[in-house]
């Protein structure tokens, strides 16, 4: 007796080998561009919120219950994502439209087994895929650019609309959609992309979908932080690290308050004479190696140790000891 489930006999083609980057830890480059924190926060709430959205729409307009979840967020270089792009795959190449960046394209990339399971799906079938992988017909072409890209699209930008300012609105236009391999090739090689990774159920079939974006241009849609923070900080804390009870500030003027951070890189020690010598070019080597920890000093006192990074277009200490009073010591 055959089985009742119509995608039984596609699971263990369409599921993607597992992608490693999901449970990875974010590395911490000296070159590589992040988004900081408040941006990775707001970045995973709008892309959790738009893919809610595109299951409710998907379920809708095939008339079957179809669960699109994010995965993951990545921040990686092009080549690093098109040298591994599964073949084949189905590419959306879709122009952005309204930005300063210099490539404004991104690209959606779908398993194409799980688009001949959504087209039969939506013509009314019971969700079967071809055996082999073929091209799209025209028919297939326009019904996944009208019911289902065309639905991705417009939802990312009902929601992106409701971001933007008034004199500043960007928006996503669908360019083609094609099987070739080098149609993916919109961004140039060694720009830096935000890899979004989402999961599409439908019953026990589950397959991958990417979205790929520019990193600039997800830093561009994020809203500046205009909010003020507050938080209420325990004198004893405050006074521990300032090490001086005459700085404990009150609560009402805590949250205007600034102390100095100084991260100290390295030190070395050059002869008075040639001093007297430098000149623009010469390099004065320091003594640390890029894998000692950088100190933190506040108000003269080493309080932790760090690695040296990047945060963006900006030098970035990531900490990773705090320092007791007896450990300072060593650091001073």
């Amino acid at each position: 007796m055959g089985s009742s489930n119509p995608f039984e006999k596609y699971i263990a083609r369409s599921k993607l080998p597992e992608d490693k980057s999901i449970t990875s830890k974010k590395d911490f480059s000296l070159t590589k561009p992040q988004f900081t924190s408040y941006e990775q926060k707001f970045l995973i709430n709008f892309f959790k919120n738009y893919v809610e959205k595109i299951s409710i729409k998907l379920s809708d307009v095939i008339q079957k219950k179809i669960i699109v979840e994010l995965s993951s967020l990545d921040v990686l270089q092009f080549s690093d994502f098109i040298d591994f792009l599964p073949n084949p795959s189905i590419i959306v190449r879709i122009d952005i439209e309204g930005t300063i960046i210099s490539a404004p394209k991104a690209l959606i990339v779908i398993d194409p087994y799980i688009a001949f399971i959504l087209l039969n799906l939506l013509l009314g079938s019971k969700g079967e895929a071809p055996t082999y992988i073929r091209e799209l017909t025209k028919l297939e072409n326009k019904l996944l650019q009208q019911f289902i890209i065309e639905e991705f699209i417009n939802e990312f930008n009902n929601i992106l609309g409701a971001l933007n300012d008034s004199d500043k609105k960007t928006y996503l236009k669908l360019e083609k959609i094609s099987s070739e391999p080098a149609s993916a090739l919109a961004i140039p090689y060694t720009s830096y992309i935000a890899k979004i990774n989402t999961i599409i159920r439908i019953e026990s079939l589950e397959s991958m979908k990417t979205i790929v974006f520019p990193f600039n241009y997800l830093r561009e849609i994020i809203p500046e932080q205009k909010a003020t923070i507050t938080t209420t900080v325990n004198p004893d804390i405050l006074n521990k690290i300032l090490k001086d009870k005459e700085k404990i500030l009150s609560e009402k003027n805590l949250s205007l308050s600034k102390v100095d951070v100084i991260a100290i890189l390295g030190k070395t020690e050059v002869l008075f004479q040639d001093l007297l010598t430098i000149e623009p070019g010469d390099i004065i080597t320091l003594d640390n190696k890029l894998t000692d920890p950088v100190m933190i000093k506040i108000e003269g006192k080493t309080k932790f140790l760090g690695t040296l990074g990047m945060v963006g277009n900006k030098i970035g200490v990531k900490i990773t000891k705090v320092l007791t009073d007896q450990e300072a010591e060593e650091y001073q």
